[in-house]
């Protein structure tokens, strides 16, 4: 039978391999750059891919509310492309045991978000399950930027096997 959380974790994982067929295309001394002034970093932007799915994850883990600032702190401290591999797999371990702790009726569940974002998503309930597939479309937008980095950068994407 295929399940909500089938259906989910088919997305997390479709989109992450997206994002790692970046990953062997960067190195340490792109992390801080960007495309123009204004726009985030190559580092930004793993830091926003990371930020938002601790962000979005922690509150229905039932763990203490943390700013974004306090979250993000956490990944700029990562220097390396190393270091932010292992966060991107820690943290999506983390989202997969929750992901595998909630059956139909927990997806199915109500998850306490401001009215503005519940606008923004264009519902007046949120389930929880829409919480995770708002994080693959997150995920997938930001992979679609980095890979327009590297191709600012002479790395064309059509090139990569």
């Amino acid at each position: 039978m295929i399940t909500q959380s089938y259906l989910i974790r088919a997305s997390l994982q479709s989109t992450r391999n997206e994002l790692a067929e970046v990953l062997p295309h960067l190195t340490e001394e792109m992390l801080n750059w960007a495309p123009a002034a204004g726009m985030r970093t190559i580092k930004g932007q793993f830091v926003e891919i990371l930020g938002t799915e601790v962000s979005m994850m922690e509150p229905m883990m039932k763990k203490p509310k943390r700013t974004y600032q306090e979250i993000d702190a956490e990944f700029q401290k990562l220097d390396s492309v190393a270091e932010l591999i292992r966060a991107l797999i820690v943290t999506r371990h983390l989202t997969l045991e929750l992901l595998s702790s909630l059956d139909e009726e927990g997806l199915s569940a109500q998850v306490e978000v401001s009215e503005g974002y519940a606008e923004y998503l264009g519902l007046e309930f949120v389930p929880c399950s829409e919480m995770f597939r708002m994080l693959i479309r997150h995920e997938a937008y930001h992979t679609g930027q980095l890979v327009s980095y590297l191709w600012a950068c002479g790395n064309d994407p059509y090139s990569w096997d």
